[in-house]
């Protein structure tokens, strides 16, 4: 009879001590995405401070300005289909071939889920080009080594000529994001803000794409407004 009150005692500690471990494990987690999502929100604000001071810049000394934002592909069912935590893992492994794929000078973002900002200051046309094939190519390479869905799509704005305003530009990188986005994945749309003499020798804002990167022959978009 003694004996199986020692039975019942241990599975109780060892029921006890699974539900601590688990408790533990949820608190931790939760903490970990308070932390994440104010880690978002300083990220989100620093870009947009930092991008209108590069902007301003830009527009004084008359240099080139590119915006752009990125996200995973197929977000949601990634998460779906392996874990949340496998999900968040993918988003670090993006970041951080992000980072390996900018210049110095350059800035990258997670603003919040799986949307990045790009921030590229005097960088040209080929300079913003020679990012995002870069970008695109390592990303590449962690999907082939890890076999998972990574890839992504996005959006970019060159500004050769300053813009009216950071808000335009941010307007339209994220409709570009989401044309690239419904063309299909790993897809980027880039778009150059150009000064064109007119007649009247008044420089106009005209746009006009500038190339994808190679193997990916997508439509353009259609023409936006002007900024």
């Amino acid at each position: 009879m003694a004996w199986h009150i020692v039975v019942i005692a241990v599975l109780a500690l060892a029921v006890a001590w699974d539900l601590y471990l688990r408790g533990r494990a949820l608190l931790k987690e939760r903490g970990q995405a308070r932390t994440g999502m104010l880690a978002w929100s300083e990220n989100r604000k620093a870009f947009y401070e930092l991008a209108g001071r590069e902007f301003e810049r830009a527009r004084r000394y008359g240099h080139p300005f590119t915006l752009g934002y990125f996200d995973l592909d197929d977000y949601k069912e990634v998460a779906g289909r392996f874990s949340p935590l496998v999900a968040e893992g993918m988003l670090r492994m993006l970041a951080e071939s992000a980072r390996r794929s900018i210049r110095a000078s350059d800035v990258v973002a997670r603003l919040g889920g799986d949307t990045f900002a790009l921030l590229l200051p005097e960088a040209g046309p080929d300079a913003a080009d020679a990012v995002i094939r870069k970008l695109q190519g390592s990303v590449r390479d962690e999907s082939r080594e890890t076999a998972l869905p990574l890839s992504i799509s996005g959006g970019v704005v060159t500004c050769l000529q300053p813009a009216e305003s950071l808000e335009g530009v941010i307007g339209a990188a994220d409709r570009l994001l989401s044309g690239a986005k419904g063309a299909g994945n790993d897809t980027f749309w880039c778009e150059v803000i150009a000064p064109q003499p007119l007649e009247a020798f008044e420089p106009a804002r005209l746009r006009r794409p500038f190339r994808l990167p190679p193997g990916f022959d997508m439509p353009m978009p259609p023409p936006l407004r002007r900024l």
